[in-house]
């Protein structure tokens, strides 16, 4: 993949192991301002290592990682501040509404004094009008997990990490995430999903990346994901293949 300078993210020969056993080797992955690339491959491939890799949430073993030009690893505040990850099972507070973490992110993130209105239709979007004030151990697993989705687009951060965003979404909601996705990528926010859904893959990605033996094995480019005019099933196919 071409690698510049003004990548919002840039990964250079990342690896990960587990004692003997080779998780991840040799990975290259770089992604420009309003870029959306989703990672496939079977469980147990890497992708969630990949992206924890991405977010700074563990460190590789080799390799180096750049958000807007700072090294993870160097530099880690400074390059998280520019990323958001939500993972399968975010970690949110349990007795913490979703309003409080807002007010926790609009302090360490300086977001625009219009975030309670922004926070408020991001709420609407997932109908969570009502769940504002509740504790985050009171919401269903879905609930909180479109809780966690909603403070990421409140971020406003240039780089969101998704891993398997769809997790508990109802088809309304996931509907809802399509079009956010589609709205900020136009703004300029790059994203990296994890997912295992290959219709929701060809909605968003501008890339795909099959993860497999430890490697990406296959990334299809724009023109290779056109080519599919938006046949989930013969990308599936494509996808197989590539895993082995």
């Amino acid at each position: 993949m071409t690698q510049t300078l003004s990548a919002v993210l840039r990964a250079t020969g990342l690896a990960k192991h587990y004692g003997d056993k080779t998780v991840l080797s040799r990975v290259d992955l770089s992604l420009q301002a309003s870029e959306i690339i989703v990672l496939l491959g079977e469980n147990g491939a890497g992708k969630t290592t990949l992206m924890r890799l991405l977010a700074g949430e563990l460190p590789a073993d080799a390799g180096e990682v750049r958000v807007m030009d700072v090294d993870l690893r160097l530099h880690a505040e400074r390059a998280r501040a520019h990323l958001v990850y939500v993972a399968q099972h975010p970690p949110l507070a349990p007795l913490c509404s979703l309003r409080e973490h807002a007010e926790a992110m609009a302090g360490f993130r300086g977001l625009a004094p219009s975030w309670p209105a922004e926070l408020q239709a991001l709420a609407a979007t997932f109908r969570l009008e009502r769940s504002l004030d509740l504790p985050i151990r009171s919401l269903s697993g879905g609930m909180a997990h479109k809780a966690a989705l909603c403070l990421a687009f409140l971020s406003r951060a240039p780089l969101i990490l998704l891993d398997e965003p769809h997790t508990g979404l109802d088809v309304r909601s996931a509907l809802a995430l399509r079009d956010l996705i589609r709205a900020r990528r136009d703004q300029g926010t790059a994203f990296v999903l994890a997912s295992h859904m290959a219709e929701a893959t060809l909605a968003v990605a501008t890339r795909a990346a099959v993860v497999a033996g430890g490697v990406l094995a296959r990334v299809f480019e724009p023109t290779d994901l056109a080519q599919f005019g938006g046949d989930a099933r013969q990308f599936e196919q494509a996808v197989l293949q590539a895993m082995g």
